[in-house]
C-alpha cells in the first residue's frame, strides 16, 4: 500500500456456517504476513447456523476495525441472500464480490464460489474462492503469494492442496490467468 494514510476497507457478509469468520482471519493473516496493519471484527450473527453474520477487515491505517457506512471499498459476499446487508457501508467506487451461478447485476461481480469448491471437493470453502477472485482486484492489496502461505498454515495436507486449488480456481474466475 503506497499511502500509509491509506485503509482499504472490506465487509464480508453470510450466513453462519459459511466460513466468513474464517475467511476474516485468511484476510487478516495474509496482511500481516505482507506486513501491513489490520484489523477484524464481526458484528452480527453465530449465535445460530444460517443466521445473518457480517464481519469487517481493515486493512491499513486505522485505529479501529468497523469503519462508517459509505467508507467500504469492498463487499464480499459469500451468499447472495446477504448482499443487501453490506451495500450501506460501501463508498463511490467501491466493488462487490457475491457468490452466485448468476450475473444478478450488471454492477456486481459473480463467482460460482459454491461450484468451484464442490467441484474441488471441498463444498465447505467456497470462501476461499471468493477470495481469490478479490486477490484478482486491481486495487485489492492482498498478494496471491500471502494469502497462498496462510492458507497452507490451516490444515492437513490432503485439505490445504484441495483449498489452495480453489483459491487458485477463484483467480480465474473473473479473468486472471495464473
Amino acid at each position: 500500500m503506497k499511502n500509509p494514510q491509506f485503509s482499504y476497507d472490506i465487509v464480508i457478509s453470510g450466513r453462519g456456517g459459511q466460513g466468513v469468520l474464517f475467511l476474516s482471519r485468511i484476510i487478516g493473516e495474509a496482511a500481516l504476513f505482507q506486513g501491513l496493519m489490520v484489523r477484524t471484527t464481526e458484528t452480527h450473527g453465530m449465535a445460530m447456523r444460517g443466521g445473518s453474520v457480517l464481519c469487517f477487515a481493515r486493512i491499513g491505517e486505522c485505529m479501529a476495525p468497523l469503519f462508517r457506512p459509505g467508507a467500504g471499498r469492498l463487499l464480499m459476499a459469500l451468499h447472495d441472500s446477504e448482499v443487501a446487508g453490506g451495500l450501506r457501508f460501501l463508498g463511490p467506487g467501491s466493488r462487490v464480490l457475491v457468490n452466485t451461478r448468476e450475473d444478478p447485476k450488471p454492477d456486481l461481480i459473480h463467482v460460482d464460489a459454491d461450484g468451484i469448491a464442490a467441484s474441488a471437493g471441498n463444498s465447505r470453502s467456497a470462501n476461499l474462492a471468493l477470495l481469490g477472485a478479490a486477490v484478482t482486484l486491481e486495487d485489492f492489496p492482498l498478494q496471491e503469494h500471502a494469502v497462498e502461505s496462510v492458507i497452507k498454515g490451516t490444515g492437513g495436507d490432503r485439505i490445504t492442496e484441495i483449498n489452495l486449488k480453489i483459491f487458485r480456481s477463484g483467480l480465474i474466475e473473473i479473468g486472471r490467468e495464473k
